[in-house]
């Protein structure tokens, strides 16, 4: 785009292979804290590394920026060979490209975000998967919701904290990292990471990257929030980075998105306001060819 320009400045050039992201060495897990306020949209998203530079002419606008970060996310890079939809066909279910080799009897999902909407995470459990679902907002306590299904009482942030002020409301969050840890699988591939989580992808961009677990995922699926930014160009700039960083760098494609019609509809005068991403680890398909 005309008056932005991308530059990456890695600081360990001779890494070759592994996980991009192999390049924050200084990365260590949260502690956790016992009580913290949320983010903002801006403050989370101005926490996402800088190798990926920008370079913004001040004459460039929040729209152009806008475009910069809509461009990027409605652009089909790969094109899946066998996508089915598990859960709802409406709001609730997700898609899930299968040429990456999701093997029942030992596939691992995540699902992070329900919101009392279970069938995407049944339809996961009935085709074999072990289902670890989170969401500290529906009033449940850990439990064992169905056969292959555990849910857990915690949602995603990045950081650990144990009383974390949301809009007046106390919950407990952690990061990716610690989930995989809590759930000993530390040494496992997750198939499936699927996350609805209302504004708050742009609090834990940052740990994704630093973290480099995105290396051991197959398929990552969840909904931007685009409208809670749309003309802060700091913020678009900085999505665009988080973006790039977390998926691209790592191998990633994008291989579908879906505008939340419902959300659209409630908003007309904001375009792409609201959408589900969904990006595959190359990695994955090539080892499934």
């Amino acid at each position: 785009m005309e008056g932005i320009t991308k530059t990456i400045d890695n600081p360990n050039p001779d890494i070759e292979q592994g996980p991009k992201i192999a390049m924050f060495d200084e990365w260590e897990e949260s502690p956790i804290i016992a009580h913290q306020y949320a983010l903002s949209n801006k403050e989370g998203l101005r926490l996402v590394p800088t190798n990926y530079k920008m370079e913004v002419g001040d004459d460039v606008t929040p729209e152009q920026t806008m475009y910069l970060v809509t461009n990027y996310t409605t652009n089909i890079t790969y094109t899946c060979q066998s996508d089915i939809r598990f859960g709802n066909k409406a709001e609730g279910g997700w898609n899930v490209c299968m040429d990456v080799g999701i093997t029942p009897g030992a596939c691992i999902v995540y699902s992070i975000g329900i919101g009392n909407d279970w069938s995407f995470d049944q339809d996961m459990a009935k085709y074999g998967c072990n289902v670890y679902s989170f969401d500290p907002t529906i009033g449940l306590d850990d439990h064992k919701h169905a056969n292959r299904i555990w849910f857990y009482n915690i949602g995603l942030y990045g950081e650990n904290v144990e009383q974390l002020s949301v809009s007046g409301k106390q919950w407990k969050v952690r990061t990716l990292s610690y989930i995989r840890k809590m759930l000993h699988h530390e040494n496992n591939t997750i198939d499936v990471l699927k996350f609805d989580i209302e504004c708050g992808e742009h609090q834990v961009f940052h740990q994704l990257i630093r973290s480099g677990i995105l290396w051991d995922i197959k398929i990552v699926a969840f909904e931007l929030h685009l409208g809670t930014i749309l003309r802060d160009k700091e913020s678009h700039l900085n999505l665009y980075r988080a973006l790039h960083m977390a998926f691209e760098e790592n191998g990633f494609k994008l291989w579908r998105w879906h505008e939340d019609e419902e959300l659209a509809m409630r908003n007309p005068n904001i375009r792409l306001g609201w959408i589900e991403v969904y990006w595959v680890n190359m990695k994955f398909i090539n080892q499934n060819n």
